[in-house]
């Protein structure tokens, strides 16, 4: 996991990555309400998570 100094910041991810992982979800399961509640719970997990752990090398998977 890196964060540091010059790191991106979660709400440059979460504005950058949110509408791709819906589009991929969407696409996957085809169920858009479905889609946008399970890209919020992983949204809300990160936004626990990633203050107190830093944010994965990988955010986008």
């Amino acid at each position: 996991m890196t964060q540091g100094p010059g790191s991106i910041t979660f709400e440059h991810l979460w504005c950058e990555l949110a509408p791709q992982v819906l589009g991929s979800v969407m696409r996957r399961f085809g169920d858009f309400a479905a889609a946008e509640d399970a890209v919020q719970e992983a949204l809300l997990a990160a936004a626990m998570q990633w203050p107190r752990e830093g944010v994965p090398d990988h955010p986008r998977g």
